[in-house]
């Protein structure tokens, strides 16, 4: 899979979780405000029953389905708990038909779900493929005896349940749809009970086989809990337990056997589950010492389900607040990895330092931060903000024990330092920034070794450029001229000697000729500043006639010295080679700075060259120059006329 199809995925994944996780925070925010309308007295009293499995069901829900989201184990949890909470939500407005009519029916899913979560537990696929048979049985039992209580009670949904129990209710059809989903119930609750039995036997002994066979056992207590729950109506042990069998089984299941990884989501969740006891307890005492009645069962569910429902609120809040003031503090191994992956993204050297000190200062949430790659040095190499005089902190930067820079941070505000945790981190990042920073001094006097050598190359070049213009040429000048004064002594007779030195003449005067030309070539290499007009000086010391256009494009100011030296050659040897056999009448180079090197291109709209290219007319230097320094080096045939392209890469200083 490549990294667009993984990211592709990854965003996928993250809104199933998010509507996941919406669903589990809307249902128990639904529950939390039946609890408090029942609480301020304006709604009637309804059965815990249905906010429990709202706020357990779901929370349980979302970590599997946040583990497994392909698994349908952790959406039907989920479902189960969504079907609580609007079981919940739809009594605190009895008045309201359609409310009345919810009621009526939402209470049932809590109920029907768990065979189908018990056929498909713990993989998502029941144990064989004939199983399927069950699944849809089960199916049938959620859905026919909701479809048929719904219709039931839609002519008089509020009297529904009264006429009920005293025999009047409807009947007929609706009775009929949902007598038959309830016998599908019972007989999907047999069938889910039997594939844990086939799956437990199947299973290899190891931790998966006991797994199955807990979660058997709270199906085997859910079964005369609901028997009893039925029988004795808001009898709180009958209630509880066939509420609590099957997320019992499963708390088990997690913390002794590590079903689907989320051992530390419920540890976490159990301490507070702790917390919400104790605070029964508490809330409990406070109720019997200023009260003469004890608390409800309503007023100590409602209590905790308003703390569960602000606990995750609170946390979030939290987590905004530290992450605005500190930035990255709070969350120390989630900043080491994002500036891991900072620095793996590819990037030029010159980029480095100031993506270093960006993201230390974004991070943390600092004023300003800097680094030093020379400690004798005041000057930082990169900055990210603006010096606002509060108090600093300096970590060293070492690479294999070598003190290779400083990074230097100010504290977010006057008055204030860097707390212990702000520099443990910044002493982390340090740590692990020092290899880029390494990387970037080592780049640093990589050019400054080149620009040195750069200047004395120069130095030497204009010393052997003035000392064969002042000395050596006008030495072989005076020697010309001193052999003219003999060859005019010479008597007649002296034939062969006039002739020896009639040829000395002609070949100082051919050595005269190369000393200026060597002199005026090793001036030309000392290109100054100014690469055009470098350039420009060039052409028109070679044009002959031939028309030559030089074209800059961008800035030229910082190509390093070598690499205007190789693109100078190469653009005279190619308006060399028009000259010479192009035959043509216009020339056009432009130097071209990129955002990756320079690009030199020279066109001419001569005759071209011929089909099998000669490369003994100045194009082998070219290319060699060009690939010395790692470039890229083309010839193209035009109509009419050649055109030579060269790019260099470089780094800008």
């Amino acid at each position: 899979m490549d990294r667009a199809s993984g990211d592709k995925g990854n965003r996928r994944g993250n809104r199933v979780l998010l509507l996941a996780r919406l669903l589990a925070v809307g249902a128990v925010g639904l529950v939390a405000a039946a609890v408090a309308l029942r609480l301020g007295g304006a709604a009637p009293p309804s059965h815990p029953h249905s906010w429990f499995i709202a706020v357990v069901y779901c929370l349980l829900g979302e970590r599997v389905v946040a583990h497994a989201q392909r698994n349908p184990v952790g959406w039907c949890l989920l479902a189960t708990g969504v079907s609580g909470a609007l079981a919940a939500g739809a009594t605190v407005l009895p008045d309201q038909r359609w409310l009345a009519w919810v009621s009526a029916w939402s209470w049932w899913p809590t109920y029907s779900l768990l065979p189908v979560v018990l056929l498909l537990f713990p993989t998502g696929r029941p144990p064989g493929r004939r199983w399927w048979v069950a699944v849809g049985i089960a199916a049938v039992g959620v859905l026919l005896p909701a479809v048929g209580l719904g219709w039931a009670a839609w002519g008089d949904p509020a009297e529904f349940w009264h006429q009920v129990f005293a025999g009047t209710a409807r009947r007929g059809v609706p009775v009929a749809v949902a007598a038959v989903g309830f016998a599908s119930f019972v007989v999907a609750m047999c069938a889910a009970m039997a594939s844990l039995a086939v799956r437990g036997w199947r299973t290899p002994g190891g931790a998966q086989r006991r797994v199955v066979w807990w979660v058997l056992a709270g199906s085997l207590v859910f079964v005369p809990a609901l028997g009893l729950e039925l029988a004795f109506g808001e009898a709180w042990g009958a209630w509880l337990v066939a509420a609590a069998a099957f997320p019992v089984a499963v708390v088990i299941a997690i913390m002794r056997y590590g079903l689907y990884d989320i051992e530390l989501i419920l540890h976490r969740t159990l301490l507070y589950g702790f917390l919400g006891v104790l605070l029964i307890g508490v809330y409990s005492t406070v109720v019997l010492i200023t009260t003469t009645r004890a608390p409800t069962q309503g007023n100590v569910i409602a209590t905790v389900v308003v703390v569960a429902s602000l606990a995750p609120l609170h946390k979030v809040l939290l987590r905004a607040v530290n992450r605005a003031l500190y930035g990255a503090r709070s969350d120390p191994y989630r900043a080491l990895v994002e500036l891991g992956r900072t620095l793996a993204h590819p990037m030029r050297q010159h980029e480095l330092l100031p993506a270093v000190v960006s993201w230390v200062g974004k991070g943390l949430k600092l004023p300003y931060v800097a680094v030093h790659l020379d400690l004798r040095d005041s000057a930082p190499s990169a900055v990210h903000g603006a010096e606002t005089g509060s108090t600093r902190h300096s970590v060293v930067l070492r690479h294999q024990g070598r003190k290779i820079g400083l990074l230097v941070a100010e504290a977010r505000a006057r008055g204030e330092v860097l707390g212990r945790r702000d520099v443990r981190l910044l002493e982390d990042m340090a740590g692990q920034a020092a290899p880029a920073v390494h990387s970037a001094r080592m780049a640093l006097a990589l050019r400054e070794a080149d620009a040195r050598f750069e200047r004395e190359r120069r130095e030497e070049l204009r010393r052997i450029s003035n000392d064969l213009h002042d000395y050596i040429g006008p030495s072989v000048v005076g020697i010309g001229k001193q052999m003219g004064v003999a060859l005019r002594t010479l008597e007649p007779a002296d034939a062969r000697a006039r002739t020896l030195i009639a040829e000395a003449l002609v070949d100082l005067e051919t050595l005269t000729g190369t000393v200026r030309r060597v002199v005026r070539n090793a001036r030309a290499l000392d290109l100054g500043p100014n690469l055009t007009q470098a350039v420009r000086r060039r052409a028109e010391s070679i044009a002959d006639g031939l028309q030559v256009q030089v074209t800059p494009t961008g800035r030229l100011d910082d190509v390093p010295p070598v690499v205007g030296r190789a693109a100078f050659l190469i653009a005279g040897e190619a308006m060399l080679n028009v000259v010479r056999h192009a035959n043509a009448s216009r020339c056009h180079i432009s130097l071209n700075r990129t955002g990756s090197g320079l690009e030199v291109s020279v066109v001419d709209d001569g005759r071209g060259l011929p089909d099998e290219l000669p490369f003994g007319i100045g194009l082998a230097s070219m290319k060699e120059r060009c690939k010395a320094l790692g470039g890229v080096f083309s010839v193209d045939q035009l109509t009419p006329g050649t055109r030579i392209t060269a790019h260099i890469p470089f780094e800008p200083s």
